[in-house]
């Protein structure tokens, strides 16, 4: 935690940050008791297990149970954020950007 507390220190360019690590120690507590409340039955990750070996559309297992790309895409919170990463996605990839990023080295070379 001292570590935690320096840099947050530097960062905040103040010593006193005690209100912020008590606030970040109270948003932990609270994180570790939801993901307590909201863990699988066994049952449930059996069945989710099995479900993962068909070959259904899954995505990483998080902490809190089973996260699949249906729930990615059904869950309205977390369209906005995949819409605004998708398009940014394809932005990069019709602005050109990315052949300018990989060719920059000889792009420099051949200008001097």
């Amino acid at each position: 935690m001292l570590v935690w507390c320096s840099a947050l220190q530097f960062y905040r360019r103040t010593d006193d940050v005690s209100n912020d690590m008590e606030e970040m120690d109270t948003e932990f507590q609270q994180t570790v008791s939801v993901n307590k409340k909201n863990k699988p039955a066994a049952g449930d990750v059996e069945k989710s297990a099995a479900d993962g070996a068909a070959g259904g559309d899954e995505a990483v297992a998080s902490d809190s149970g089973k996260f699949t790309l249906a729930t990615l895409l059904l869950t309205s919170e977390l369209r906005r954020p995949l819409f605004i990463a998708s398009m940014l996605q394809v932005i990069q990839q019709f602005s050109g950007i990315n052949a300018v990023r990989s060719r920059r080295h000889a792009l420099v070379v051949s200008l001097h």
